[in-house]
């Protein structure tokens, strides 16, 4: 597994450069964004947000100047680089609703029924097995905690350039997928798993981010209200991303690829479910994972490579280039 432990400083600093200059292109767009489709947001409607940035920001200061720990450092700026990511990408993703393109559902659930398949049959499955339910339900809310879990185990096992490759691929992956839905949005499955007309009244007791979509696109003034975020994307599966992505990460720690697999595995079985997604929304998660995935691994042969080349003409293959796994 040595293969994965390329950590010489220069790449993992090179690297950190280009993920804060994918960071600050997000915050640029959000605030643009923000700018022309009219939305504010209320920073004191979530204050404990400003903690873990707090607790990050000190750790990583900690670590660079009072006690240096190039691997501590590296993790709380890690950290920080993805909560940052997910913020701004959530954000960038209620200027993309506010967009007032047309509704895709309809053509959405016509790929659905071309591939042939039965929404009914498949929710009825799961329906009929209480159990499996509950399983794949509890799995789709893992998608958070993992965005900590992984980190955490590739920090571990020694492995800090898979990790900036993980957190490079999130904000690619993420940033695309909010990109696309600009052109794809829909109001979810809702009104077709409750047998209902397209905006007919929905049970009071039963969430829907249609309210929310509608009062984006209505062109008033909205204030996002970060104690109160919600997942507006449908095509493609931002779910669906995170957790190939968290498969693909873990792939390299064999002690808990498995086990990444079956629980992303369930993550995405609960996705037509538990987010109403259309099945295509998942097959166009797919698709941007993979293209996050390519996109990371390019940028870290475009990191390694201009600095290995020398070194392998004067003194030898790969001197002093890769420091070894500790």
């Amino acid at each position: 597994m040595g293969h994965h432990h390329t950590s010489a400083p220069h790449a993992i600093a090179e690297y950190a450069r280009v993920i804060w200059t994918l960071i600050a292109l997000m915050v640029a767009l959000t605030f643009t964004s923000f700018l022309l489709t009219g939305l504010h947001v209320d920073p004191f409607s979530r204050p404990l947000l400003l903690l873990p940035f707090g607790v990050l920001g000190a750790t990583w200061w900690f670590y660079t100047s009072m006690r240096p720990d190039r691997r501590l450092q590296a993790l709380a700026e890690g950290f920080t680089q993805v909560l940052l990511i997910l913020l701004f990408g959530t954000l960038l993703s209620y200027a993309a609703a506010a967009v007032p393109f047309p509704f895709q559902d309809a053509a959405l659930l016509s790929i659905d029924n071309a591939l042939g398949i039965d929404r009914h049959a498949y929710i009825g499955f799961f329906s009929r097995r209480p159990w499996l339910y509950n399983t794949i339900v509890l799995a789709y809310f893992t998608l958070m905690p993992q965005f900590v879990f992984v980190p955490l185990v590739l920090f571990f096992k020694n492995q800090p350039h898979r990790l900036q490759q993980f957190i490079f691929a999130v904000g690619i992956g993420l940033s695309v997928t909010v990109a696309i839905s600009v052109f794809t949005p829909s109001i979810t499955t809702i009104y077709l798993d409750l047998g209902l007309p397209v905006h007919a009244k929905i049970p009071a007791a039963l969430y829907t981010p249609v309210p929310t979509l509608e009062a984006l696109r209505s062109g008033a003034r909205y204030w996002v209200d970060l104690s109160a975020i919600e997942g507006l994307i449908s095509f493609p599966s931002f779910h669906t991303v995170g957790a190939l992505l968290f498969i693909w990460a873990l792939q390299t720690v064999q002690i808990v690829r498995w086990v990444a697999f079956i629980l992303n595995g369930a993550l995405i079985a609960a996705a037509p479910i538990v987010g109403s997604h259309y099945f295509i929304d998942l097959a166009g998660g797919a698709v941007v994972a993979l293209f996050a995935v390519g996109v990371a691994q390019w940028l870290s042969r475009r990191v390694t490579s201009p600095r290995t080349a020398p070194e392998k003409t004067s003194s030898g293959p790969a001197a002093g280039v890769l420091e070894p796994a500790e």
